[in-house]
């Protein structure tokens, strides 16, 4: 924790005492006074800080780790730690729908293919030899542990998210990361198999040299070809 926060906290008026603790939270993530992976101060030094029960400190941090902005974790080395999952309301959403029925495959197919076409046609326009350079790193890790396919969708997440983060704008990174966390909280077990693996491997290094051509539509067409394999998967609920 930064010990220079708590003289920026102040006591929230007493008609929305959570809200108040929430907005004053992410204001110091938001101006970088808190960074991601910083401990806020235990529940009941903050009730003390706030000057509230820790009840209302409670709503206050599951409404920040809601938001994606604050990660309990659990255990004696556990509490309250900033991070930056911005995605998560977004994900949550979709899982309700799910939930409900009105979510089925095809949907996923289409977003994907929708959403990440237009995102790698960005990319491909920006990307520089430094961020291929990074994107191929990437796609050999996904490679290199085809011995532990647990790693598979870890390794898959993290070049679908750069590809984003090099297209530059984020609310496509934001979802992007929101699908595929969904994708992962659907499909846990989905296309972990060693030929799974390596066709995975081969369509990035295709999308990868059609980047370093600026083939945008070559790009785009390789890309829904990835996103496509989504309806091969089954869902395991």
């Amino acid at each position: 924790m930064k010990k220079d926060i708590t003289h920026l906290l102040n006591p929230p008026k007493k008609e929305k005492l959570h809200e108040g603790i929430v907005a004053q939270i992410k204001t110091l993530i938001h101006s970088k006074k808190l960074g991601i992976g910083d401990r806020l101060p235990a529940e009941r030094e903050l009730a003390k800080l706030f000057q509230v029960s820790r009840v209302v400190i409670r709503e206050s941090l599951r409404s920040l780790e809601q938001s994606g902005l604050v990660e309990i974790k659990p255990g004696p080395a556990g509490g309250p730690f900033v991070s930056y999952n911005l995605h998560k309301p977004i994900s949550a959403a979709a899982h309700d729908l799910l939930d409900q029925g009105k979510l089925s495959l095809p949907y996923f197919l289409e977003a994907r293919q929708a959403i990440e076409c237009v995102t790698v046609r960005r990319a491909a326009e920006k990307a520089k030899k430094g961020d291929l350079e990074r994107l191929r790193q990437i796609n050999e890790w996904l490679i290199k542990d085809i011995d532990n396919p647990e790693t598979l969708r870890k390794h898959n997440t993290a070049f679908h998210i750069a590809v984003a983060e090099i297209a530059g704008n984020p609310l496509l990174k934001l979802m992007v990361q929101s699908l595929l966390d969904l994708l992962g909280v659907v499909f846990p077990n989905a296309g972990q198999s060693k030929d799974f693996i390596r066709h995975t491997y081969e369509r990035h290094v295709a999308i990868l040299d059609a980047m370093e051509k600026r083939d945008i539509g070559r790009c785009e067409e390789l890309m829904a070809l990835d996103a496509g394999y989504t309806a091969n998967l089954q869902v395991d609920r």
